[in-house]
């Protein structure tokens, strides 16, 4: 753990049941503290403009903005909150999208109580986290097409910075200021990129650089 300071989390899922039960349990651990919970997203937006906590563990189906539009919304504020996703959807198209917009670990509810601990303490230490469940189903898809991995030996060093900012959840403008480059310029290396790859969009490039294990939080991108 990061010291010795605890994981500071906000839970938001609208199953009353559900929520309580998990903190509960969540309390239990000595490095947890349960900062506050909510049940709908607009509540989830304001306590976590609060509160900053470290983590926000969040359902991806709520009332009032789902857990995507939660995280679209924060991702443009100044707190420091990162994002784990707990839901049913164990599908690649609900990881994509979720990886797309910079979720940062992405935990089953059918899973088990050290599976998502070690999704929160791993998040809290700066990685990303996907289930067991949902990474075995992405590692089968992936299996299927492994020229992927040949491929991405066609991409250039910036082309593989950009795929990496890409999968973090930034636009092209935001893109451009972490790497120093133009807008325009950053515009044709997605382009090139998603050609060389055989991809249609951004999102498809957000799940493969998940599936090469390019995700990962860092304040600089990673040489690849």
């Amino acid at each position: 753990m990061n010291d010795s300071k605890k994981i500071r989390i906000v839970l938001a899922d609208d199953h009353r049941l559900f929520r309580e039960g998990l903190r509960r349990l969540l309390e239990l651990e000595s490095d947890i503290e349960i900062v506050g919970e909510a049940k709908d997203g607009e509540e989830a937006v304001d306590l976590v403009l609060a509160t900053d906590p470290d983590i926000v563990l969040l359902d991806i189906n709520m009332p009032k903005m789902d857990g995507g539009q939660v995280i679209k919304q924060l991702k443009g504020s100044p707190i420091h909150s990162r994002f784990v996703a707990i839901t049913a959807y164990d599908d690649e198209e609900h990881l994509a999208t979720l990886s797309a917009i910079g979720i940062n670990g992405y935990i089953l509810k059918s899973s088990s109580m050290p599976d998502l601990l070690a999704a929160l303490r791993a998040v809290f230490n700066g990685e990303s986290y996907v289930d067991p469940k949902v990474a075995g189903k992405l590692l089968s898809s992936f299996q299927k097409r492994k020229e992927e991995q040949d491929v991405m030996l066609l991409l250039t060093q910036r082309e593989k910075e950009v795929l990496f900012w890409l999968s973090q959840g930034f636009n092209n403008a935001e893109i451009s200021s972490k790497m120093v480059l133009s807008e325009k310029t950053v515009k044709n290396h997605v382009s090139h990129l998603l050609k060389k790859l055989g991809l249609n969009d951004r999102t498809q490039a957000a799940v493969l650089a998940w599936r090469m294990g390019l995700v990962q939080s860092s304040s600089t991108a990673p040489s690849m």
